[in-house]
């Protein structure tokens, strides 16, 4: 008969305690000596990968950080008082003039995509303008389909395709990265990638190999065969620890991505031995921990992209908005680096500057799309400016070098918020130019007019909400914001005449939040969120719901605006078009086009570039998914559209759209 050592068991349970402890401390401490703004160890819990363990530690923390709260009355009024009085004691606008001297004089080397589109956006400027014009406003109806190539399945491809010498390359719908013939769209090879390949693009070098990201690692895959750069990283792999799903830069001998850490991450173009990483944060000791909570450092992910100025050095990023969407009661401040652009110098590692459109955001306002290299005129001289079109509707037009804005803008006072914990910012910017291109905030004039029946039913829908300019959200009432804007795909801008087209959305949402009642809940609320919708499904505000805008950035002004897209059951019953919420893109040419696709009717259109005309489209079976990609094969110019839906849209307006499988190709008839 076995005997028990009764010692040994009672033994058993410290012995897991203690590995379940040193288990702990190796996940939650980190050591990366890249960094050149963050120590090279760091204790946080978002180092922690295993998800049980996360949650034992964030439990802990949250018992521990409300005892020490509760007892503390200091740190309790701290996070209850707002300094009434000097708000109130501030004025309400604040004037800030535009940048007039030393701005950045042009060294002429915008650059332009002439037959091939080697990186998603059409360049490294990310400027999506073809200089091709074989296709023009003469000529444009004589578009046909040339050839079209159907998927193995059916899912969203958001990722803008490329060309290089006779290849188009792009992402499917499932783990895999893929190269077409561009005459007559035969599949040539396909790679097996580890996660979603290049879901927000990719690029192809002079060295002819590919360059992108899965999510999960940074890949180099040789352009002629589909075969993975041994000689990168480990057999054409990097291993990342953050999330990167933006298309890179290359820089001389550095590839550049940036990673949802968030960060900037430099590594060798020809080892992919890493070099250096850049923390987009800035930790300060004044918000360790606030309300019991610990400071939350998350977010402000460069989701949307990124774009470089070779000839400087310099890295241009947009960031997403700070922490949870839509309540910050854990991230008092500005939250620094996030709603901004940033110019990073690759050569001095050092930010120049950071221009920052929304302070402490809360309506989920992140500058989504890449930001654009291009050149406006002032007093007669070529300034190099970056350009970035936002989710609100603004158009920032910042100097290269300095990141000043080239228009004035107003710092308005804003409402408080009468949230527990909820520090809003006392002001917010107002551009009065460029002129704004969608609507920024929701007013009771904006309520659908597309019959009697349907404006009765949005009224009687919104009658207790609020909103109005940057009004806070509460677990009182709901609030109305417009969301849509420009979105990740961002805008064209023709270099030569300083215009930008752009196409986005007016959908009214309302946003609200919920109290938590678990007690040792990490978060204090939860957040909601709700497309405002009429009896038959349409947007609860006054069309146009969908716009394509044309503005010159040189002064401001919009050159012209048109509805974008078309519900045919509307039209059938003689209302003016209506455009549709859209999530395609843009590209514009030398041809006098605009071509545009993402709308729920499934229409690819080419507009006249000097007017806004619809010139031609095209019908597909699927909504356009990426903004168009222009080249030239054989004294041919083609106009390729990725048609697979929009998981947005999807989510937004189920009944209006629905995931597809192909890719058209067109040129002109013979």
């Amino acid at each position: 008969m076995l005997k028990f050592n009764k010692k040994l068991i009672y033994k058993i349970p410290i012995y897991l305690i203690f590995l379940i402890f040193v288990f702990t401390l190796f996940e939650i401490i980190s050591f990366d000596n890249k960094y050149i703004n963050k120590r090279s160890i760091t204790i946080d819990v978002n180092n922690i990968r295993n998800p049980q363990i996360k949650k034992l530690v964030r439990t802990i923390d949250n018992v521990g950080g409300n005892i020490y709260f509760n007892l503390s009355k200091e740190k309790k009024k701290e996070f209850y008082e707002i300094n009434k009085k000097k708000y109130e004691s501030l004025p309400k606008e604040i004037l800030v003039k535009a940048q007039k001297e030393n701005l950045t004089l042009s060294n002429k080397k915008n650059k332009e995509n002439l037959n091939s589109w080697k990186r998603s956006h059409g360049n490294q400027t990310s400027n999506k303008f073809s200089s091709l014009k074989q296709i023009n406003s003469e000529n444009v109806n004589l578009l046909d389909v040339v050839w079209t190539y159907k998927f193995s399945k059916k899912g969203v491809v958001p990722g803008n395709a490329i060309f290089f010498e006779d290849k188009v390359y792009v992402s499917t719908p499932g783990k895999s990265l893929i190269a077409l013939g561009a005459e007559k769209g035969e599949k040539i090879w396909e790679t097996p990638t580890e996660g979603k390949a290049a879901v927000r693009g990719l690029m192809i070098h002079k060295n002819k190999n590919i360059y992108f990201c899965d999510q999960k690692n940074l890949n180099s895959i040789n352009s002629k065969d589909g075969k993975f750069n041994l000689n990168f990283g480990k057999k054409g792999k990097i291993k990342l620890k953050h999330k990167c799903q933006t298309t890179p830069v290359i820089i001389d001998q550095d590839i550049i991505i940036a990673t949802f850490e968030p960060g900037i991450e430099v590594y060798d173009l020809s080892s992919g031995k890493i070099k250096w990483k850049f923390y987009l944060k800035k930790k300060t000791n004044d918000f360790f921990r606030y309300g019991g909570k610990r400071f939350d450092y998350s977010g402000g992910n460069p989701w949307g992209g990124i774009s470089a100025d070779i000839d400087r050095k310099i890295v241009y990023i947009t960031t997403g908005n700070a922490g949870r969407f839509y309540e910050g009661t854990s991230r008092p401040g500005k939250n620094k680096y996030s709603n901004s652009v940033i110019a990073l110098d690759i050569f001095s590692r050092k930010v120049l500057w950071e221009f920052q459109e929304i302070e402490h955001d809360i309506w989920n306002y992140d500058i989504a799309s890449p930001p654009i290299l291009t050149s406006i005129t002032r007093n007669g001289k070529k300034i190099d400016v970056v350009v970035a079109p936002t989710k609100f509707g603004n158009t920032l037009v910042l100097d290269r070098l300095n990141g000043k804005s080239l228009f004035d803008y107003k710092k308005v006072k804003v409402p408080l918020s009468d949230l527990p914990g909820e520090k809003t910012a006392f002001y917010q910017k107002k551009f009065v130019l460029p002129e704004t291109f969608s609507k920024q905030y929701f007013k009771k004039g904006d309520i659908t007019d597309l019959s009697p029946e349907s404006t009765k039913y949005v009224e009687e829908k919104i009658k207790d909400a609020s909103y109005g300019f940057f009004t806070p959200n509460s677990i009182n009432k709901k609030n109305i914001v417009f969301k849509g804007g420009a979105q990740w795909m961002g805008a064209s801008i023709d270099n030569t005449t300083g215009t930008m087209y752009v196409n986005s959305s007016d959908i009214p949402s309302f946003l609200w939040l919920e109290k938590i009642d678990k007690k040792n809940s990490y978060y204090r609320y939860s957040s909601n969120f709700e497309i405002i919708k009429d009896q038959y499904g349409y947007p609860g505000s006054k069309p146009p719901w969908g716009n394509l805008t044309s503005i010159d950035l040189t002064n401001g002004k919009i050159n012209w605006t048109i509805p974008f897209g078309e519900y045919e059951k509307l039209t059938k019953k003689n209302i003016p078009i209506t455009g549709t919420v859209n999530f395609g893109g843009v590209a514009a040419t030398a041809g006098n086009l605009v071509f545009a696709t993402g709308t729920v009717d499934n229409k690819v259109r080419a507009y006249r570039a000097t007017d806004g005309e619809e010139l031609w489209s095209y019908k597909m079976k699927y909504l356009g998914s990426s903004p168009p990609t222009i080249f030239k094969y054989k004294n041919d110019q083609y106009l390729l559209i990725v048609s697979t839906g929009s998981s947005t849209i999807k989510a937004q307006f189920p009944d209006q759209t629905e995931f597809g499988d192909i890719i058209y190709a067109f040129k002109l008839k013979k």
